[in-house]
């Protein structure tokens, strides 16, 4: 499968329903699920983005143990009805002067030298519930926002943030409307996990995510968007997480979807470099 030029909001859009599509339809709560196995559940279900082309044993591992002693679980509501999810948080930052237009760079659509537009959506939080490590998460819940203050409004600006939620197998709902305000503290423990192919050199540092928000999303149908919504909703949560901070980038070709993904998850859709 291949995607066109596409701005990153849309492009996770794409990307992620591919994945979510493919989530079991069993819709309990999380059990007594180890780190190890919840984490294995949610890989699951993300390796099966990008053409087949798997990250190795080595560099799934790796990224496996560096996630594990961060894994929390919160409560948040769904319709007004606490759900207890897994929680995750990832954060990427650039270099100041970096553009998406000489980063990502389409061989058809040469970057216009006069435009430059900032990395946007580099903040990450994944809330899921697994029952199995050898299954993808029954729910999940993936948000694509920035530090501060995000809106998921898309009629409100250009490039708003992205919400995603699937609920069983045949329910897939996205952003229409909300808000979420994040911050994200590095500590001074360093992780050590594969960089994503735009980065030439990076580090990469444990941190400590606080959330807060709600956010109203809209189901998909075989038809389009419905009238059927649900209310996504997020006390202020404190998770932990993986910070990159990438300090020198490379331009790499965008042409096919695990490209994509990598810009969307770039610790959890590693490929090989």
């Amino acid at each position: 499968m291949r995607l066109m030029k596409l701005h990153p909001a849309p492009a996770l859009l794409a990307v992620a329903a591919i994945f979510l599509s493919a989530c079991g339809a069993d819709s309990t709560g999380p059990t007594s699920l180890d780190s190890h196995s919840a984490l294995r559940s949610l890989a699951l279900g993300l390796n099966q983005i990008g053409d087949g082309q798997s990250p190795t044993t080595v560099e799934a591992s790796a990224v496996l143990n560096a996630l594990e002693p961060l894994l929390d679980k919160v409560t948040v509501t769904i319709d007004g009805s606490a759900q207890t999810m897994y929680a995750l948080g990832l954060r990427e930052s650039f270099p100041p002067g970096t553009c998406e237009e000489t980063l990502f760079v389409d061989p058809l659509f040469p970057p216009d030298g006069s435009v430059c537009t900032p990395p946007s959506l580099g903040l990450v939080i994944l809330l899921w519930q697994s029952h199995s490590a050898n299954q993808p998460p029954d729910r999940l819940a993936l948000l694509a926002a920035d530090i501060g203050t995000s809106t998921f409004d898309f009629t409100s600006q250009s490039f708003p943030a992205v919400a995603l939620y699937v609920e069983g197998q045949n329910k897939i709902f996205g952003s229409e409307s909300g808000t979420l305000t994040s911050q994200v503290v590095a500590t001074n423990q360093s992780c050590d996990v594969p960089f994503p192919p735009y980065a030439k050199s990076a580090t990469c540092s444990f941190a400590t995510f606080t959330e807060q928000g709600s956010i109203v999303l809209s189901e998909f149908t075989l038809d389009g968007p419905s009238s059927g919504t649900i209310t996504l909703g997020i006390p202020s949560i404190t998770l932990d997480g993986l910070w990159l901070n990438i300090t020198e980038v490379q331009p790499i070709p965008l042409t096919a979807t695990r490209n994509l993904a990598s810009r969307s998850l770039p610790l959890l859709f590693t490929r090989a470099r």
